[in-house]
């Protein structure tokens, strides 16, 4: 009995020898690319670069990132990684090998540029295809990442003031921040056009708060004049047309001095 119960432990053994075994060799196939050396994988990848093949490109900075994790071509091939998605739309995949990049090699020369194309690629996540070619209001849509991507360039543009993308980061900022505010207004105004003053005051009050600077703050310090002056309370409307006057130096039309 003994001896049966020995055969069968061995055999159950052996089995599951020949299975790793053969998993191993499926995990290590690597599909087309096995074989290739990881010049060869890089050399390949940029030329598909060259060519803006980017999703050909990915695809072999995977296979070099996955057969050669510590060649002397790994550093260059996630940066260039980074890229290729975003320039392939594949805009989660940027921003997530971004962070990796940074993660991976935080003294890099180039680190600065991984940092970028983070706040880069969230930044285009939620616009989608019709954003690029219609003029739509983007303030009327879920911000998605693009809340991501102004914590990511204002990590970037305090962490590298020289770097050569910053003047770009800075513009995209000032265009987020312009449509977040915008954000508020619309709902502001919503509220207001309802009736419902102390919601209408509140947002236009955040709006002004937290974005002075927006072209959006001058019409919400109006409408928290006029949300206040419906709910009676003449001194906060009093106030908000001081703030007004003070800042624009004039008189919001039809509102009598």
């Amino acid at each position: 009995m003994k001896r049966i119960q020995v055969f069968f432990l061995v055999a159950a053994m052996l089995s599951l020898s020949s299975c790793v075994k053969w998993w191993g060799e499926e995990k290590e196939d690597n599909g087309p690319y096995k074989g290739m050396t990881a010049k060869q994988l890089f050399v390949t990848a940029q030329d598909a670069m060259a060519k803006n093949e980017y999703a050909s490109a990915a695809k072999r900075y995977e296979a070099l990132d996955s057969m050669y994790p510590f060649s002397d071509y790994a550093e260059r091939a996630q940066k260039d990684l980074i890229f290729a998605y975003y320039q392939n739309e594949d805009y989660p995949s940027s921003a997530a090998t971004a962070e990796r990049f940074i993660h991976l090699y935080p003294r890099a020369k180039d680190v600065d540029y991984a940092y970028y194309m983070k706040g880069l690629a969230n930044f285009q996540q939620t616009r989608g295809t019709f954003a690029k070619v219609l003029p739509l209001d983007e303030s009327w849509r879920d911000p998605g990442t693009q809340s991501q991507a102004y914590a990511d360039f204002s990590v970037f543009v305090q962490r590298f003031p020289n770097s050569r993308y910053k003047a770009n980061a800075l513009q995209r900022m000032i265009y987020l921040r312009n449509m977040f505010a915008q954000r508020e207004l619309n709902t502001s105004n919503y509220y207001f056009e309802r009736k419902m003053y102390v919601a209408a005051a509140e947002r236009a009050s955040y709006l002004v708060k937290n974005y002075p600077q927006a072209p959006s703050a001058q019409p919400a310090l109006v409408l928290l004049y006029k949300a206040n002056m419906a709910m009676g309370l003449k001194k906060a409307a009093a106030e908000a047309l001081a703030v007004y006057q003070a800042t624009y130096h004039s008189q919001p039309a039809g509102i009598a001095s």
